[in-house]
């Protein structure tokens, strides 16, 4: 038989499904439930046909951190557009979508599988990772007017960071903490998050 030939648009097509599927299969059962087998024939292509576009299950991993940044960006605009409720409001909407994120389609690692997916990947693919991550802090601090003077991205990453890891790695791998209280936590943690946004703010907006 012969081989089906793909022009550039069946093969940005097949990319993006396979993007589009392998989120909605780590949003539903984590990376752990992200399996090459199912994802190839979910798409409707062959194993090797996938190694075309990335290098290992690992690569395709971090992909899918990139593919989602620009709909987080995209999600920051649309609630900052609204015409209800303030500026801390919106914010502190867009960050509470995040915290229920298998609710809204958004990928989300536990402690578990960031230290798992670190772990098998080559030191310099994972150097190669780190500058997206700093752009895209620096494109929402943009978003919220915030001054990188202010606020490093590293930072801001940190404390966004922590406070989904927190929420989405107990009982896993925090076991002295106390799950019955977790949502509790977590509303206080964006709040605080989101005053200090604020501050910064506002800091900006007196210059």
């Amino acid at each position: 038989m012969a081989r089906k030939s793909y022009t550039e648009e069946d093969r940005a097509r097949v990319r993006q499904a396979l993007l589009d599927t392998g989120l909605q299969i780590a949003v539903e059962r984590g990376l752990r439930g992200l399996h090459l087998a199912e994802l190839t024939k979910c798409v409707g292509i062959s194993k090797p046909f996938f190694y075309t576009f990335f290098d290992s299950l690992e690569d395709f991993s971090l992909q899918l951190m990139e593919e989602q940044r620009s709909r987080l960006c995209r999600l920051l605009e649309q609630e900052l557009s609204q015409p209800e409720g303030t500026w801390e409001d919106r914010v502190e909407s867009f960050f509470q979508t995040i915290l229920r994120h298998r609710d809204h389609g958004i990928l989300v690692m536990t402690q578990r599988e960031e230290a798992d997916l670190h772990s098998r990947l080559a030191p310099e693919r994972f150097q190669d990772f780190r500058p997206g991550q700093r752009t895209f802090f620096l494109q929402l601090m943009a978003l919220l007017e915030i001054r990188e003077a202010d606020c490093p991205p590293e930072v801001l990453a940190n404390l966004v960071f922590s406070c989904l890891l927190f929420h989405n790695s107990v009982p896993e791998s925090m076991p002295f903490l106390f799950p019955d209280y977790l949502e509790e936590t977590a509303e206080l943690h964006v709040k605080f998050l989101v005053n200090y946004l604020s501050s910064l703010r506002r800091g900006e907006k007196d210059r």
